[in-house]
């Protein structure tokens, strides 16, 4: 009997694949048992250096040392944003992209910054000559999302990004949506700046993202958070080398682990068979859905989107759908505005929300079987 189902991998993976979970126990484990052999900074130096090499692998940066650790996605697009833009600049996003874009903008607006959104369609669309025909003279950011976390739909990057660069317009990708589930090769999306969680489809602990950044953003970013990084401590001034410039206080080495660690899971067992695997599951429970009665939002094919399903029943409140399926079947999805507002006017939600589906790697054919069944059963 299937029970427990869990289908919110857009807001985070709740299973952690085993080899991340053993390698974390023996970290926490050995740190107790120091010897004069190794200190506890050496083994978390090293940690912190075999994690940038593994990220700028796995995103085909340019170099280990312009990964920079942060918490999270949010902080490292606060971080970059603030670190580039200066009042009377001008800078352009979608209006599909999460609060965590659109509110560090909105608080730069404030302050003389000027924002420019791009329109989408009501299905997730964006037009690359609609994003071009809005460069200024000023414009010095384009940040846009790979992805939409309410309507699936994956923006064409490559296009945006390469007319940007042409005009010397600093690109900034937020691939909290995508990471885990499409290559992401930093240099071929013309991203400057490639801004990560690890806590959704990378499978790494709560606590740990980053971003990378090219040798020219570098240059032109300023450091937004600073303190101590353990070198040039005689200093007033934050070191100018990476990847201290942008990295201050002590580092969240057991994140730093597992985000190593569940990489090297996943190129284990290689993107292409994951992608695979979650297409399938994508395709199986769209043509479920599509004999329901509910508004489907997004581009509803798998190619243009990652595996997010969002929906609007015909009969009944998406958050009383929601809380059915859990109460009465243990089916765990989210409601609401998913922290993306703009991406709800957009697809003409903002009044409703919506309940939406994100699948993982772990969920199997039989899970989506029976949420299908619950779905008919509830919405009669």
């Amino acid at each position: 009997m299937i029970q427990n189902v869990y289908l919110n991998y857009a807001a985070t993976s709740i299973q952690k694949p085993q080899p991340v979970i053993d390698e974390v126990c023996r970290y926490l484990q050995s740190n107790n048992q120091l010897n004069d052999k190794r200190s506890y900074w050496n083994q978390d130096g090293e940690l912190a250096f075999n994690g940038r090499e593994v990220v700028n692998d796995f995103f085909h940066g340019e170099d280990s040392a312009r990964v920079i650790f942060t918490s999270n996605v949010t902080l490292s697009l606060n971080m970059v944003l603030n670190g580039l833009l200066q009042p009377g600049d001008h800078v352009i996003t979608s209006t599909v992209e999460h609060n965590a874009v659109l509110r560090p903008l909105y608080l730069l607006e404030k302050k003389g910054v000027s924002l420019q959104q791009v329109f989408c369609s009501p299905d997730g669309k964006l037009c690359p000559a609609d994003v071009e025909k809005v460069f200024q003279p000023n414009t010095k950011v384009l940040v846009l999302t790979h992805a939409s976390n309410v309507l699936g739909t994956i923006l064409p990057i490559k296009e945006c990004f390469a007319k940007a660069q042409v005009q010397g317009i600093i690109t900034v990708l937020d691939i909290a949506q995508t990471a885990g589930f499409l290559p992401i090769d930093m240099q071929e999306l013309h991203a400057d700046v490639l801004a990560f969680t690890g806590h959704k489809s990378l499978y790494a602990l709560s606590g740990i993202g980053g971003f990378l950044i090219s040798e020219r953003a570098a240059k032109k970013m300023q450091p937004w958070l600073t303190g101590g990084t353990g070198s040039l401590s005689q200093s007033k001034e934050q070191p100018n080398f990476l990847p201290d410039r942008f990295e201050s206080g002590t580092l969240n080495s057991v994140g730093i682990l597992s985000l190593t660690k569940s990489i090297e899971w996943l190129q284990g067992i290689g993107l292409e068979t994951i992608q695979k695997k979650e297409q399938a599951l994508y395709d199986y429970f769209l043509a479920g859905l599509q004999q329901l009665p509910l508004r489907i939002l997004g581009t509803q094919t798998i190619v243009t989107s990652v595996p997010i399903l969002s929906v609007v029943p015909e009969k009944m409140a998406p958050n009383e759908l929601g809380d059915r399926l859990f109460q009465e079947y243990q089916i765990v999805t989210r409601c609401g505005l998913h922290c993306a507002p703009d991406a709800h006017q957009t697809a003409g939600t903002f009044e409703t929300g919506a309940l939406r589906f994100s699948l993982g790697y772990e969920n199997t054919e039989a899970e989506i079987a029976y949420t299908l069944r619950a779905l008919q059963e509830v919405l009669g």
